[in-house]
C-alpha cells in the first residue's frame, strides 16, 4: 500500500508510545500492570476473557515466550489452544487498552503537539502544516485530538491575538497513517485524517486495531520523488526495528532526527538508521526528548 501525504510534505514524523507521555498515556512496557489491576478490578465480570488473557500476558517478558504483549497477541491469537477464540481475546485486550488510555489520558499545559501547534501558529508564511506528515504506531487518539487544536490558548489570546491564524488553520488537515489501526475510530477530527488504517474486520465488534507484528507493508511517497524527505522519530523506543521494517520509503531522505530516552540503546538505534538510510552515523540527531527535538527542528 502506498502512503501519499503531499508534494509539499518535507517533514514525516514517526511517532511511537513514547511520543503520548507528555499527554499520561503509558509506555507499553508498563502495559503489563494496566492490564492486570484492570482485570483484577472486574468485580462483575465485565470481561469474558480474564483468564486467557492473564495466561496470555504471562507469556511476556525479557526472559520469557515472548519481548513484547504485540508479538503474543499475533501468536497466541492463531495457536491451537485458542483456534476459535483468539479474535476475541485479542478484540477483549485492545477493548482494555481502550479503556485504559481513556482513564490514564490527561491535558497537559505544555506537551510537544502544542509546543508544534505554537510554531505553526506563529510562523504562518512558512505554511508549515502543509509541510508535515505522520506515521503513527501507537492506538490512541493524542494526535487527532490536539493537532491544530488551539483551545489551550487563552480566550483574549485566541479573539484578538490571533483569531486570522487560528481561522486560517480551521481549514487545514494534516495527512496521518496509523499502520497498527486507532481504537477511537468514532473520534473523527477535521485536522488529521485517518489515512489507510490496517483495517482487522468488517465486524463492527472488531476494533480498527491489529498488533505491530501484523501490519502491512507500507511504501511512503511524496507526489515528487525528488523533493528529500527529513524523518523524525518520536517515542519509537524498542519498537523500531520492527515497525520500520514495515515502511519503505521512495523519496531520499536528507535528515534524520530520533528520540533516544534509553542512552544503553543509543548505538544500536543509530547503527539501524545508518544503515537504512545510507548515513553517517553522526548525521543523525539524538534529542533526549520529544520537546526538545520540536525546539530544534521547527523553528
Amino acid at each position: 500500500m502506498n502512503f501519499k501525504p503531499a508534494s509539499s510534505v518535507t517533514h514525516i514524523l514517526i511517532l511511537g508510545a513514547g511520543a503520548s507521555v507528555d499527554y499520561g498515556l503509558p509506555i507499553w512496557k508498563d502495559l503489563d500492570l494496566l492490564i492486570r489491576n484492570k482485570i483484577s478490578k472486574d468485580s462483575e465480570n465485565y470481561y469474558k476473557y480474564k483468564k486467557e488473557i492473564l495466561a496470555w500476558i504471562d507469556k511476556v517478558g525479557s526472559e520469557k515466550i515472548y519481548q513484547t504483549i504485540d508479538q503474543c497477541i499475533k501468536d497466541e491469537s492463531v495457536s491451537p489452544d485458542y483456534h476459535t477464540t483468539g479474535p476475541e481475546i485479542e478484540n477483549e485486550i485492545f477493548l482494555i487498552l481502550k479503556e485504559i488510555f481513556i482513564e490514564a489520558y490527561q491535558e497537559p499545559l505544555t506537551g510537544w503537539i502544542k509546543k508544534l501547534n505554537g510554531k505553526i501558529l506563529l510562523n504562518r508564511r512558512q505554511k508549515l502544516e502543509e509541510k508535515i506528515a505522520f506515521i503513527s504506531y501507537n492506538y490512541d487518539n493524542v494526535l487527532n485530538k490536539n493537532l491544530l487544536n488551539f483551545e489551550y490558548l487563552p480566550s483574549k489570546q485566541r479573539i484578538f491575538t490571533y483569531r486570522e491564524e487560528i481561522e486560517q488553520l480551521s481549514y487545514a488537515s494534516v495527512r496521518a497513517l496509523y499502520p497498527h489501526g486507532n481504537l477511537f475510530t468514532e473520534e473523527t477530527s477535521p485536522h488529521v485524517e485517518v489515512h489507510m488504517n490496517t483495517i482487522k474486520s468488517g465486524n463492527s465488534k472488531f476494533f480498527d486495531a491489529v498488533s505491530c507484528y501484523e501490519s502491512k507493508e507500507h511504501v511512503i511517497e511524496t507526489y515528487n520523488p525528488s523533493k528529500p524527505t527529513n524523518l523524525y522519530f518520536l517515542g519509537l523506543g524498542g519498537g523500531l526495528e520492527t515497525n520500520l521494517g514495515h515502511l519503505e520509503f521512495n523519496n531520499p531522505v536528507s535528515e534524520i532526527h530520533v528520540t533516544i530516552k534509553n542512552i544503553e540503546l543509543k548505538d544500536k538505534v543509530i547503527g539501524l538508521l545508518s544503515e537504512r538510510f545510507g548515513k553517517q552515523p553522526e548525521e543523525i540527531k539524538i534529542y533526549g526528548s520529544c520537546d526538545e527535538l520540536i525546539d530544534a527542528c521547527f523553528n
